[in-house]
Parts: C-alpha cells; sequence; structure tokens
C-alpha cells in the first residue's frame, strides 16, 4: 500500500509503517485554522477549519490526485505542506525532514526541494522580466553559485523542455498565450531540479484543447525527471486521466482515497459516487445512476457534527450526526470515511 490516509486500526500500523519507508512526503494530522476577525472587541474568537486533521502519504515518482468543491480546503493543503500557510497543528516530513520545525530562514532554503505550479500563470510572472529572467530567477537564488553563462544554458534546456523555443527567453509573458505561461511557470518550477511539486488548478484557466497539452507535459516530466506530483484541481476527468491516486476532500477532511480505477469504477462514499455520477461516459451502459446532492457546503467556520457531509449526503442517519467517521480501508489501497462502509 502506498499511502496511509487519517487513523486505521492497529491491525494496518505494519502495513502503513512499511509503506513509508517509501514514502516522500508524510503528512500527520495537518490543521490549517484560519482566524477569522472579530466583529465586535468582545466577540468570540472564531476560526474557519480549512484542513481539519488530514493524515497522508505521497510515494516517490507517484501523483495523487486532490479533489473537492470550492472551499473543501484542498488549495490551503496544497499550499500549507509547502509551508506557503502556516499549519496550526500537524507534523509534516519531507524525505525524512520535519518541516514544521524549520525556522522562515531554513525553509527559505530548503523550498529548492518542492516548487508550485499555480493556477494563473499570467499572476504568477512578473510582467516586467523577460521569461528568460522569471525562469532564471530561482536559480539566481537557490544557484547563486553558477555563471551567467551557466545560467542562461539551463534557462535554454528547461524553456526546452517544456516546449518555449529558447529564442523567446527574451520575450516578455503578456507577449504569450495562456498555455503557453503555463508551460513558462512549470518551466521556472523545475528550475531548482525539485524532487516534489504541488499544482494547484494548473490548468482550469485555460482551453479544453490546452488543457490536454499541459496535463501531457506534466506526465512526461514525471516519467523523464521523477517527480512526485500532488495535482490539485476540481475537475474529476482531468484528475482521472492524470493521477495515480486520488484523494477526495470535503470540508477540510478526507473523505475517500483510491487507486485511479476504483476511483472511476467503485467509488465507495456517498459524496464521492455523487461525483462520479455526473461524468460523462463514453458508453450509456456504462452511466451510473446519477446521485443528486441537497443542500449547500456548509460553513467551515461551523462545520457540521459527525461526519461534516452528513447534511448533504442522501444515506444519512441520526448515527451519522454523532459519530466522526474515521478512513477504514474498503479495498486494496482504498480508504473511505463513512461508518456504513
Amino acid at each position: 500500500m502506498n499511502a496511509h490516509v487519517g487513523h486505521p486500526e492497529k491491525a494496518e500500523n505494519d502495513t502503513a509503517a512499511s509503506s513509508r519507508k517509501t514514502s516522500l512526503l508524510e503528512v500527520d494530522d495537518l490543521r490549517v485554522h484560519l482566524p477569522l476577525r472579530r466583529r465586535f472587541p468582545f466577540s468570540p474568537k472564531q476560526s474557519i477549519k480549512a484542513v481539519d486533521g488530514i493524515s497522508l502519504s505521497i510515494a516517490r515518482g507517484e501523483i495523487v490526485g486532490l479533489i473537492g468543491e470550492s472551499g473543501s480546503g484542498k488549495t490551503t493543503f496544497g499550499r500549507s505542506v509547502l509551508r506557503l500557510v502556516a499549519p496550526s497543528s500537524g507534523r509534516i516530513r519531507f524525505n525524512g525532514t520535519d518541516l514544521t520545525t524549520l525556522s522562515s530562514a531554513e525553509m527559505r532554503r530548503f523550498r529548492r526541494h518542492m516548487q508550485m505550479v499555480f493556477q494563473d500563470p499570467y499572476g504568477s510572472l512578473n510582467p516586467r522580466m523577460t521569461v528568460g529572467e522569471a525562469v532564471g530567477e530561482p536559480l539566481s537564488i537557490h544557484h547563486a553559485h553558477l555563471t551567467k553563462r551557466a545560467r542562461t544554458e539551463r534557462v535554454t534546456e528547461l524553456l526546452s523542455q517544456v516546449g518555449i523555443a529558447p529564442a523567446h527567453a527574451l520575450r516578455h509573458p503578456h507577449a504569450f498565450s495562456g498555455g503557453q505561461r503555463q508551460r513558462i511557470a512549470i518551466a521556472r518550477a523545475l528550475a531548482t531540479e525539485p524532487d516534489f511539486i504541488v499544482a494547484d488548478e494548473p490548468v482550469s484557466a485555460l482551453d479544453v484543447s490546452v488543457q490536454a497539452q499541459i496535463v501531457n507535459l506534466l506526465l512526461d516530466l514525471k516519467d523523464r525527471l521523477g517527480l512526485t506530483v500532488l495535482f490539485i484541481s476540481h475537475d474529476l476527468s482531468v484528475i482521472g486521466h492524470i493521477a495515480d491516486r486520488v484523494v477526495v476532500m470535503y470540508l477540510g477532511k478526507v473523505m475517500e482515497i483510491a487507486p485511479r480505477a476504483a476511483f472511476r469504477n467503485a467509488p465507495a462514499h456517498p459524496y464521492t459516487q455523487a461525483l462520479v455520477s455526473a461524468l460523462p461516459v463514453e458508453h450509456p451502459r456504462l452511466r451510473h445512476a446519477r446521485v443528486p446532492l441537497k443542500g449547500e457546503v456548509p460553513s467551515a467556520v461551523n462545520p457540521p457534527s459527525g461526519c461534516v457531509f452528513r447534511t448533504r449526503c442522501p444515506e444519512a442517519s441520526a448515527q451519522c450526526a454523532e459519530v466522526t467517521p474515521a478512513l477504514r480501508q474498503v479495498g486494496a489501497a482504498h480508504w473511505a470515511a463513512c461508518i456504513k462502509r
């Protein structure tokens, strides 16, 4: 098994322990509670429970897809594992190093091993910098010993890797299309030769045809460079194409984790079933019965008691309001947080 998620029973501990030996990233009971500004001086303190007790291991060379509706906490989780958002509690171990114990200065030096590709490629690139300067900036920070010539050669190599002509290095971001800008952002993320990349909705702002190009580029880079990727998206079709495993989040918690095939063909959690039932299928006989979701996503400030999904779940019972379900193994490398599974 490649992942240990949530808090399974002791019977699975030996299996989980052996899987951790090959893990690049291990997250243990991570919580990110973002304090809200008080409306009045004596108002009670409140916080948004953006990430609320997630444990997850990602194996070296694996692509894990993280999916959920807007407000599920997936982007906050992705940023928190890179320490771009400070965790409220929990542990983040990267290749054996506990990132939660590093100072800000130590974390800046360590960040060369882990990079992020953001959703908006234009907003993440400095419009005043040429493409060559933008891609070369991480080299100046983390590889200051390189000569100017060596840095130029490395920028040329990086642009070529992502399908951008090196001759365009003197152009500014506005001269490129959205897909080309995202390629440039990926080249910049690869500049420090990271082991791990968090890709946060990297194709959601692009046309469908361009989305496929970027997804295939990431798959190719993963195979060629041995990258480990956390791919965050709300698009189930994209996740189903790129991910080795899929993690489903809802209101700060993990509802299910499954291999790609099981996620698509045998979802176990009612929330995942509802998401998958809305997917288009290639043949009418493969169509899932549509699972309706009632109501709206509750507030992350005051989430429901017990199972946070119970207020929208078609199978909810009185017990769901009293018991907070732990992730339980329901198949090979397949886990679901539901008391009825």
